[in-house]
């Protein structure tokens, strides 16, 4: 270990000289003179914390959200030129972007726009936060209505001869319809289809507001959709065709500055001094720890999983349960702040984790604050809260179980695999995945799924101090946008992250300057070279499997990559909290 820790230091040291040069040229102080600052909004963003300083930068929504409220409260800053991409399905998060830049403006300084290629999602934030929009020549506005792709693979798995047996509780509960089933049930469309008549709405409005128009002419420009720069010029969609050249000097003369200064997107490096860096060779890497009365917001991303540990980027039962656990025993810690953007997971680990947060609840403020979704196992977590904000378009709900196995007896006689089943209990053999369940298991199954089910009516019953009936009024697996949650009573307000801490330093006497301890904090320099040194890196086999996916030809058009999750999910869990249905919305 000593050995590969001093070649390790050899190897790292010109690559730390060079960051702590960039670091130190970052932090020169910057000239009193007023500026026009450039920010890049041109991909999703992911809602979370985490960084690999190994792996290609990428800012998350909270990194760009803290570059505008930085540019808002620096009275330098005249104005901004804002380069919008395709944003894909944040149809929730959005809402966020939209907030802060509308605080910007609120000061009279203007917000000019510039895109190459912009989607439905990128066009709301267009219309809704700019003052001006100029669009590159060959560029295209994907403006054209959203849309769901839904996927059911029955005759798939048949063919494979594999079966899927899987048991719904909730009426709207259809997690498994994408392997049991070929067509679309009544209850999915109903539900999609009040999902994309909220989404279009959205648009509507958004399309209406830049043309003057009414809401059938905006409807008949998104019908007319995509478009080139000519036809969005027509249309008046945007204000200008030129290149970001000319966006730049155009935003300057309306700001009346003659600086633009580019905003880099990701916080600055972490300095890394000799001393830490030899103290972490010698296996000391403690962080110092924060002190001062602060607000603390956690986030809750991705696909809820049970464990200790996980490298995929899920939202893990441990690390979450010990983080709340440290945050409820700070007394520096005044107030929480749950960011939740998950579709749900493991039964057990939504439940541990509600657990956690609710005790939480019961020493201090905590406030649940969703992004694009917080359904199934992700709304389980947020009605731990005393109060859920989210975004209009936000999707939340989903309040129902799904359980099931996958027989693969089909398969096994067909590629030759003879099996043999031995047992002493009457249902030991009931997980087997080479024969299907008898009605005694079957039973007992049920028995499973109905009391996960009444628990997850009992934890939203207590966490939102509503009547069982009332909370089976927006259960039975429906998921549904936040304005539709809010009038059943599983929301409380359309508001984004800025409100929520807001809120929290509010509720805890705090003023508004006081600072946020984020968790899971981002990935330094130190952590990085820990992993490196310990041998704690993400799993290879892993991360195989995302870059093929990501790779496959098609997963540009189909949601391969969670597809295969929930197929994970359900041979691993038996018992989980997921959306009804798998789908990607544009």
């Amino acid at each position: 270990m000593k050995y590969r820790a001093r070649r390790t230091a050899l190897i790292l040291l010109p690559v730390l000289a060079s960051l702590a040069a960039a670091s130190c040229s970052q932090n020169k102080e910057e000239s009193d003179a007023p500026v026009v600052r450039e920010l890049r909004f041109l991909q999703a963003f992911p809602d979370g914390a985490e960084h690999d300083p190994f792996a290609p930068p990428k800012p998350t929504l909270h990194d760009v959200l803290e570059r505008v409220w930085e540019a808002t409260e620096d009275e330098r800053v005249k104005g901004l030129l804002v380069r919008v991409g395709p944003l894909q399905g944040t149809w929730g998060s959005v809402g966020d972007l939209i907030e802060a830049l509308e605080d910007f403006r609120a000061e009279s300084r203007p917000v000019h726009c510039h895109f190459e290629t912009a989607d439905n999602v990128g066009f709301i934030l267009l219309a809704s936060s700019c003052d001006r929009i100029r669009m590159s020549p060959a560029g295209t506005l994907d403006l054209i209505g959203p849309a769901a792709v839904m996927i059911y693979a029955r005759a798939l798995l048949e063919k494979l001869g594999v079966e899927a047996e899987i048991i719904h509780m909730g009426r709207y509960k259809g997690a498994g319809d994408m392997f049991i089933r070929n067509d679309m049930p009544p209850e999915a469309k109903q539900s999609m289809d009040a999902i994309l008549d909220d989404l279009q709405g959205a648009l509507l409005t958004a399309t209406q507001s830049r043309t003057d128009g009414g809401l059938k002419r905006a409807q008949a420009l998104i019908d007319q959709g995509p478009f080139g720069s000519d036809a969005a010029m027509k249309a008046g969609l945007v204000d200008a065709v030129g290149f970001l050249r000319e966006s730049r000097e155009e935003v300057k003369k309306a700001a009346g500055v003659e600086t633009i200064r580019r905003t880099r997107m990701l916080p600055k490096q972490e300095q890394l001094t000799l001393g830490q860096f030899l103290g972490l060779l010698g296996g000391d890497s403690e962080k110092p720890k924060r002190s001062g009365e602060r607000v603390a917001l956690v986030f809750v991303n991705g696909n809820i999983t049970d464990g200790e540990s996980d490298a995929r980027g899920n939202a893990v039962a441990g690390p979450f349960v010990r983080a709340m656990e440290r945050l409820e025993n700070d007394d520096s810690v005044k107030a929480v702040v749950m960011r939740i953007n998950s579709p749900g997971g493991s039964a057990l680990a939504s439940d541990r984790m509600w657990e956690a947060a609710r005790s939480l609840a019961e020493r201090k403020p905590l406030i649940a604050s969703v992004g694009d979704m917080a359904a199934s196992g992700g709304y389980y977590i947020a009605s731990a809260a005393e109060e859920i904000l989210a975004h209009p378009n936000s999707l939340v709900g989903s309040i129902g179980v799904v359980g099931g196995k996958f027989n693969f007896a089909g398969l096994a006689e067909e590629i030759g695999v003879s099996t043999f089943i031995l047992q002493r209990g009457k249902r030991a053999a009931w997980s087997t995945p080479v024969r299907a369940l008898n009605p005694s298991e079957r039973e007992a199954f049920e028995t499973l799924l109905r009391d996960t089910y009444d628990r997850f009516i009992r934890r939203v019953a207590v966490g939102r101090e509503m009547e069982r009936d009332a909370v089976l009024a927006a259960a039975e697996g429906r998921v549904m946008t936040a304005q539709d949650g809010k009038e059943l009573g599983l929301i409380d307000g359309m508001a984004g992250l800025s409100e929520a801490l807001d809120k929290a330093r509010a509720a805890a006497g705090l003023g508004p300057e006081a600072p946020v301890e984020i968790w899971p904090a981002s990935k330094g320099m130190l952590d990085a070279i820990n992993e490196l040194l310990s041998g704690n890196g993400q799993d290879d086999a892993r991360t195989l499997e995302r870059i093929w996916m990501r790779r496959h030809p098609l997963s540009a058009q189909l949601p391969l990559e969670r597809w295969t999750e929930a197929l994970r999910l359900l041979a691993d869990e038996q018992v989980a909290l997921i959306p009804p249905y798998l789908f990607t919305l544009r």
